[in-house]
């Protein structure tokens, strides 16, 4: 058990401990965290081995939380200097990469109040205020702010906050609202894997190995539009084959893997992009925000398929298209659901011209 006293570290103090010394540390008890901080508790070094954990890098894009109290979190990252060094591909769409962060922080912020795993249930508003793309040393910073904290009968919790990513001009890049994270007992997260087929495993012994060239899965059989109708498409579907070996299990999270879910919202946006080029003639769409998401189901490892479905597409008065509905179902590899209801469900997801 981690018995030393954090009451007096600041990022300065931690920075200079050993990993062991940093390992006896309590850290529900300090208010910042150092990038080792982090990664060992991504790795459950920190007594946090059955409970919550961090996604490992390179999902993880946090490099220290500077401050973490009761009512707020703040966060930076910067990116590295050569694009040799970023994880990602070159002209890879970042937003739901980074907007993953601000649920990680959230759900890291509810771990230290219950034992428990986190997982994102829902946001409200998310608009991307500008373009969010790797830009060598550019610096960002995560800020979110609590609106409440709500402990369950039998343990548990669930948290929600107000979140902002803000480049090193003070300038809004993201913002969301009403970011709303579970803690779940692991009894519960075991019964969760029964249900939604995440009894195979992960081999992640790849994942402290340099890499670089990655891309965010999004869906890889493109089962068109239909119901096209004028300037509405009533349905555009999309599927994504789930193996143990998709890459986002490495690391997300350790002992414990299952696909992010904004890397599903990634590619419900992907899909509407497709569909604003090939059905409404845009040239280079970009995501520029959503009114709600919620997530009522996980991602596990077990070979099967994810079908995304996007309702009631169409291009507005400002040239901008937007879908009212977007859907994903859990499927088998035959495309019957195994899961009756969607498990993601999106309202008003919307995209426009770059430079609109």
């Amino acid at each position: 058990m981690n018995t030393q006293s954090a009451s007096d570290h600041d990022l300065g103090s931690l920075s200079n401990l050993s990993r062991d010394e940093l390992c006896q540390i309590d850290w529900r008890s300090l208010q910042c965290f150092t990038g080792e901080l982090l990664d060992l508790h991504a790795e459950g070094a920190l007594g946090n081995e059955n409970f919550a954990k961090l996604p490992r890098r390179p999902i993880l894009c946090i490099d220290q939380i500077d401050v973490l109290n009761e009512e707020r979190i703040e966060a930076s990252f910067r990116f590295p200097d050569d694009m040799a060094n970023w994880s990602f591909a070159a002209g890879e769409s970042l937003e739901m990469l980074f907007q993953d962060q601000l649920d990680q922080l959230v759900g890291f912020w509810g771990a230290r109040k219950t034992d428990g795993i986190g997982r994102a249930l829902s946001s409200g508003v998310c608009t991307l205020h500008q373009s969010l793309d790797y830009e060598a040393g550019k610096q960002l910073r995560y800020v979110m702010e609590k609106r409440k904290w709500m402990e369950g009968e039998s343990g548990g919790g669930t948290a929600v906050f107000n979140g902002k990513i803000i480049d090193d001009k003070e300038q809004v890049v993201l913002e969301t609202r009403n970011v709303i994270v579970g803690i779940l007992s692991p009894a519960v997260i075991r019964d969760l894997r029964k249900q939604y087929g995440g009894t195979s495993g992960v081999d992640d012994s790849r994942s402290h190995d340099k890499v670089s060239g990655l891309t965010i899965p999004v869906y890889d059989t493109d089962l068109g539009a239909t119901g096209v109708e004028g300037s509405t498409v009533s349905v555009r579907e999309a599927t994504q084959k789930i193996t143990p070996e998709l890459w986002p299990l490495q690391y997300h999270f350790r002992g414990d893997p299952v696909v992010p879910g904004n890397f599903g919202t990634h590619g419900m946006i992907a899909l509407l992009k497709a569909t604003a080029r090939e059905q409404f003639g845009l040239t280079d769409p970009v995501f520029r925000s959503m009114k709600k998401k919620s997530f009522s189901g996980m991602i596990f490892e077990d070979t099967k398929q994810i079908r995304f479905e996007l309702v009631d597409v169409s291009k507005n008065e400002s040239d901008e298209v937007i879908a009212k509905e977007g859907n994903l179902y859990l499927e088998d590899t035959q495309g019957q659901r195994l899961i009756e209801n969607p498990i993601y469900t999106f309202k008003d997801l919307l995209v426009a011209e770059r430079n609109q």
